[in-house]
């Protein structure tokens, strides 16, 4: 009976040679890890110091230090409705703001985006959504999209739709270089 539910998820017909495939897998990140990444991406982009993120039940929240003309400003932004496709994170920014009560402006978040390196960053000032690339940290060959994101005090939860890895290059044969 158990054998029959794993085929008619994974019909034969879907099976690829050399790609390891998933279906239900939940990732769980906590602030701390959460942060160790972000300070990464941080890095690569001048001007902004500081990035911080707090989960709470049902938010995601970013703290960050901008540094413009020489002056820092703090900022802090909520956000929401976390997608990831093909290698792309977007997110929607539901408020951003300077001191808790001062709205940003939508050049500040272009200023950011154009300090980043290019094509790490794109922000679609009409509907507030930011979208970075992260193709650059992520293996070629996999097939991973977000189905559903749960925001709970001190952590992050992803939850992936069924995908797969092609694992064609770790399965090749070395070539023999000794000729």
């Amino acid at each position: 009976m158990e054998n029959e539910a794993t085929a008619e998820i994974l019909p034969p017909a879907a099976i690829e040679q050399g790609r390891v495939r998933w279906s239900g897998l939940s990732l769980i990140f906590d602030e701390r890890t959460l942060n160790a990444f972000v300070e990464r991406l941080v890095d690569r982009i001048p001007d902004l110091k500081d990035l911080r993120i707090a989960v709470t039940s049902g938010e995601l929240a970013a703290t960050v230090v901008v540094h413009r003309f020489g002056v820092p400003l703090s900022a802090k932004a909520t956000l929401s409705q976390l997608r990831l496709k093909d290698g792309f994170l977007a997110f929607v920014l539901d408020k951003v703001q300077a001191l808790s009560f001062i709205p940003i402006p939508d050049q500040l978040l272009h200023y950011v985006v154009q300090k980043a390196p290019p094509g790490l960053l794109t922000f679609y000032p009409e509907d507030r959504i930011m979208v970075v690339n992260l193709n650059d940290w992520m293996p070629p060959g996999i097939d991973l999209s977000l189905e559903r994101t749960l925001f709970e005090p001190g952590q992050l939860t992803l939850q992936f739709a069924s995908g797969s890895y092609d694992l064609s290059d770790l399965l090749r044969s070395p070539v023999d270089d000794t000729d």
